[in-house]
């Protein structure tokens, strides 16, 4: 797992995730695949490189990876998600 203090919180990607399903998502809940845990989005560790990745700041699982290519953007989510829009 990478150390600690390389890492931002998940608001941090927050911005890509709203540009793909243009949706408001620091306030979207995940439930852990592996501890059950349940956290907000901006809640979780996000650690850049290529991409980013976020961790479940519960266990350090893997939450998800997303990248901003040229051509496209590409998310994988793990786990349960949950993105609620108010109608309007």
């Amino acid at each position: 797992m990478p150390p600690a203090d390389v890492h931002t919180d998940g608001n941090a990607v927050a911005g890509l995730f709203q540009e793909v399903f243009l949706a408001e998502f620091t306030a979207a809940q995940r439930i852990c695949q592996s501890c059950g845990a349940q956290r907000a989005l901006g809640a979780h560790r996000a650690y850049s490189g290529a991409g980013v990745v976020l961790r479940c700041p519960h266990c350090g699982d893997l939450a998800g990876r997303i990248a901003a290519l040229p051509d496209r953007n590409v998310i994988e989510l793990r786990g349960t998600w949950i993105f609620e829009r108010s109608p309007g």
